[in-house]
């Protein structure tokens, strides 16, 4: 009888005094299993009851709770592969109520109720508003074979009497035995009122009788009582009467353990549960004997109860679990597509994200530059303490963006990174705070599936939510899922939140509202958030950031770093980008004019550094300049550069970096057609900067009235300083801000753009084309 393939009943029990029970109730003891998975870390004791062989296990001496449950049955059904049902048997604690006398000694047993299987998982769920607890999920209800032997069971009950406790006096054959199992005195029965706590200073007696629930004599003949519905269950101990009166009230529970909510989708059983104390603080092992003998003989008059031919005609449990995986698997899918579908209603900003298509090609730090500050950045994101908001200041194209774009690579391949947004001037979508919270949090329910259910839960209830103010989109799509989240799950993981160029967000005011949410978030004890700010050093920003306590975040002034780490950081960048440039002219060129291996060479990179220092701006510019093989090839144009740039004898670096590209355009062209070419410049280029959203360049022909090879003749010498996608329907745009400034400024002299003009211009070409369009 040792063949493991003969065994159909597997059943668990967690604790000695349960496995004692078990034990007594075989009708007899066979052999160990002749053979044993390899990964099979139990022990068994294998027998018969009635007709059928029986398989019992025990958890591991000291673990307890669902997963350890859940890792017995696991390996059980490894070695007991044709194992049909399960029974889960042992001591639970109770919840008396006026509508369930439940007593200790009497018996739960796990049936379906109320919309639950029979056993609730009361740790498991979401907290929801008003600090209200919702517990989902659903535990799969006990084998067929099992519930019908239950009904049979109850039904001889009722005609025969009940059996249990004349069974179980006829296996306590030792003096031993009687000594630990037999039933206690009932007067050790004693139920306190829900309010009363243990006093580990008091005995029982020395309690008043107003402590206690008055309750009505019981008929002797009646013990053990056998009471089916919902069995609670959690990973821990239940020792919260005012919690177990209102789960009981609730939800009609009977019963509290710690094992069954581990098992049921994984070894579908029947639980039993000898009733050992109250589920209050005042526990104590008198009755946990009797307990597990009483749940002992329960199991035991059921498996006598089952026909053979009924299990025949269960699934083995492996055989189950496939199919309850396979639909279960096809359940989250189905609810993966809802989530996904209501995650879409989110309005999000194109391109606002640090690894977006759009800006793709935008610079990473090259991997020997910016060490200090990367570093610096890093270090911070991983620490536990300190400050919750860095600042990274700077002036215009000293790079802060390239720094922005690398740190949120590096932290989310080390799972850190939250969300990003990378505001952009000039752009609809990345232009204001309009779209911020929506993108975040589309961004945080991907990378963070935890707080998934919170965010899908925040959209179903507000109809319309990316339409409310920025603070109830923060509070019900941010803060509030973080916060249910950690209180959820323990200890909250770290998640820092990239904002690039906040300064350039288009209304002063909505920087106000966003920094003074995100900085009271990231310096709350709620959630483990981190705030990431890069910008430049702005009146706005300050007077924002000065609003908060100096000890929440810290700054790093970019254009503070020393020359000499700047300069070394924009010579290795240009050493790298003129190589790269050189390999991509060498293989599109004849022989001849292929550039030398050593090319440019040291001294016209020191002569670009001297320029840049300390814009990396310029040396980015500078290497988009030189590649641009429509005006020369690279050692042309870089020649180009250097000469107009210390022959321009300009101060200021902005001036540096654009006037070079815009002395090109002019070329060695006469008065007239220099004319001629800053007309069409400064109708074609300002529509580029002052449209609120990036137009393709058949859209900006429409607009302005012109064939979109002219629109390309103007913009193509300005690559440099422009992004021109080969894609037809891509947006153009600057390649950074600051040009877009520059030629808003008088400092772009001829070029200089005149927004009023611009605009009345736009109008005009407007009204003329709707005119067409009516006359024809």
């Amino acid at each position: 009888m040792s063949d493991p393939s003969i065994y159909t009943i597997g059943w668990i029990c967690a604790i000695v005094p349960e496995f004692v029970a078990a034990r007594l109730f075989l009708d007899e003891v066979y052999d160990e299993p002749r053979s044993q998975s390899k990964n099979d870390n139990n022990s068994y004791k294998l027998g018969r009851m009635g007709k059928h062989n029986v398989v019992i296990a025990v958890l591991p001496h000291g673990e307890y709770g669902e997963s350890s449950a859940a890792v017995v049955a696991r390996d059980m059904i490894r070695t007991f592969e044709n194992i049909r049902v399960g029974l889960m048997v042992g001591i639970g604690g109770g919840a008396p109520s006026p509508k369930n006398d439940v007593r200790l000694g009497d018996i739960v047993v796990s049936s379906p109720a109320g919309g639950y299987g029979g056993v609730l998982q009361y740790d498991f769920g979401k907290s929801i508003e008003g600090g209200k607890f919702e517990m989902t999920g659903f535990l799969t209800q006990p084998p067929v074979a099992l519930r019908t032997a239950l009904n049979i069971l109850m039904a001889d009950f009722e005609i025969e009497g009940n059996w249990l406790e004349d069974h179980i006096q006829e296996r306590l054959k030792s003096d031993n035995l009687k000594k630990k199992y037999s039933r206690p005195s009932s007067e050790s029965d004693r139920l306190f009122r829900s309010d009363v706590v243990y006093d580990a200073n008091k005995t029982t007696a020395e309690y008043c009788a107003g402590d206690f629930v008055e309750r009505s004599e019981r008929d002797v003949d009646l013990v053990p009582v056998v009471h089916c519905g919902l069995i609670a269950s959690a990973n821990q101990v239940m020792k919260d009467a005012q919690k177990r009166d209102a789960l009981a009230k609730e939800k009609n529970v009977l019963c509290f353990e710690m094992e069954a909510a581990g098992l049921m989708n994984q070894f579908p059983c029947l639980v039993i549960r000898g009733i050992c104390d109250y589920s209050d603080s005042h526990k104590n092992k008198q009755w946990q004997g009797y307990a597990a003998m009483a749940a002992a003989s329960f199991a035991k008059s059921l498996v006598c109860c089952i026909p053979r031919q009924n299990l025949e005609n269960e699934q083995s449990v492996t055989a189950a679990l496939f199919s309850i995986n396979s639909v279960r698997e096809d359940i989250f899918t189905i609810k993966d597509t809802i989530d996904h579908d209501t995650l879409d209603k989110l309005r999000t900003a194109q391109g606002a994200e640090f690894d977006s298509f759009q800006d793709q090609h935008e610079p990473r730090c090259h991997p020997s530059t910016r060490v200090d500050i990367l570093r610096d950045i890093d270090s911070w994101a991983r620490e536990a303490t300190g400050q919750r908001v860095y600042w990274l200041s700077g002036l215009a194209g000293t790079g802060k963006s390239i720094v922005a774009r690398t740190i949120a690579q590096d932290l989310n391949q080390a799972k850190l990174l939250g969300a990003t947004f990378f505001f952009k001037r000039g752009e609809i979508d990345r232009g204001s705070a309009s779209l911020l919270f929506g993108t975040l949090t589309r961004q945080l329910a991907q990378r963070r599936p935890e707080l998934s259910p919170y965010i899908v839960e925040a959209i179903k209830q507000t109809d319309n939510i990316c339409s409310k103010s920025m603070e109830e989109q923060f509070t019900k799509l941010i803060f509030n899922p973080l916060k249910h989240a950690a209180s959820n799950s323990g200890a909250a993981k770290t998640m820092v939140l990239v904002l690039d160029a906040l300064d350039e967000c288009s209304d002063e005011k909505d920087i106000e509202v966003l920094l003074r949410l995100l900085i009271k978030a990231a310096c709350s004890d709620v959630c483990a958030l981190k705030l990431l700010i890069t910008s430049r050093p702005e009146v706005t920003m300050r007077d924002a950031l000065g609003s908060v306590d100096n000890g929440c975040y810290l700054e790093f002034r970019l254009h503070d770093t020393p020359n000499e780490i700047v300069s070394r950081d924009i010579s290795l960048y240009l050493q790298h980008q003129l190589t790269e440039i050189r390999v991509w002219w060498n293989t599109r060129c004849i022989d001849s004019q292929k550039l030398q291996s050593n090319w440019p060479g040291l001294e016209k990179i020191n002569a670009l550094v001297d320029i840049a220092i300390p814009l990396f701006l310029f040396a980015a510019i500078a290497c988009r300049f030189i590649r641009d093989e429509m005006f020369g090839n690279p050692e042309e144009q870089l020649l180009k550069l250097i000469q107009r740039v210390q022959r321009g004898g300009v101060s200021d670096k902005l001036q540096e970096t654009f006037q070079p590209v815009l002395r090109q355009f002019r070329g060695q062209r006469t008065p007239a057609e220099q004319t001629v070419l800053l007309e069409r410049f400064k109708k074609v280029i300002g529509a580029i900067i002052l449209l609120e959203q990036p137009l393709s360049i058949n859209s900006i022909a429409g607009l302005l009235s012109l064939k979109a090879s002219q629109i390309s003749g103007i913009l193509i010498p300005f690559r440099s300083v422009l992004d021109l996608s080969r894609e037809e329907d891509m947006g153009v745009k600057v390649f950074h801000s600051s040009f877009r400034d520059f030629l808003l400024s008088p400092a772009a002299g001829d070029f200089s753009i005149n927004c009023t003009e611009t605009h009345w211009r736009f109008s005009a070409s407007t009204r003329a084309s709707k005119l067409t369009t009516h006359l024809t």
